[in-house]
């Protein structure tokens, strides 16, 4: 009975650290998506200032505030891509080369056979479910996989 309790106590721990992840998550979200906002119109600012030039019939743009619109965008752009990388780590996930997002822990990559770490290669399993498994190590593979994330084994051409 205190096993099963244990299990039941460990299940709801673990429910609320993925529904913590999910708030966490969400919020970096909501974040990303103010700071792309705020990026847009910086570029509208940009453009009222060219349209006004040429309004002007004047060849003259003020890089200056070119200038001032370029760096809050540059600045914005650095914001978002830390707040990807926390919610990346966050959902366990990593970015290959490629562009993929992938769990944290493939040490390949199933689309372009990117390696992360050295891998020990484990024997041939056997397995009976309809899923794909790769033949040299037995990992389980997705649908569009095209190299294996356990050994690297290409799976498809």
């Amino acid at each position: 009975m205190s096993n099963f309790l244990n299990k039941l106590k460990q299940g709801v721990s673990d429910a609320g650290k993925k529904a913590q992840q999910t708030v966490e998550s969400t919020t970096l979200k909501f974040q990303v998506s103010s700071k792309e906002k705020d990026i847009e119109k910086n570029y509208t600012e940009i453009g009222r200032i060219v349209y006004h030039s040429l309004e002007t019939q004047s060849s003259f743009i003020p890089n200056a505030e070119f200038q001032k619109y370029r760096e809050a965008i540059l600045g914005l752009e650095q914001e978002i891509e830390e707040l990807n990388k926390k919610i990346q780590h966050l959902q366990n996930l990593k970015e290959c080369g490629c562009g993929k997002m992938l769990p944290a822990d493939a040490t390949y990559c199933p689309f372009c056979g990117q390696q992360f770490q050295t891998v020990v290669v484990q024997p041939t399993a056997v397995h009976t479910s309809q899923a794909a498994f790769c033949p040299r190590c037995g990992e389980p593979s997705g649908q569009g996989d095209h190299f294996c994330r356990g050994c690297g084994f290409q799976l498809s051409e």
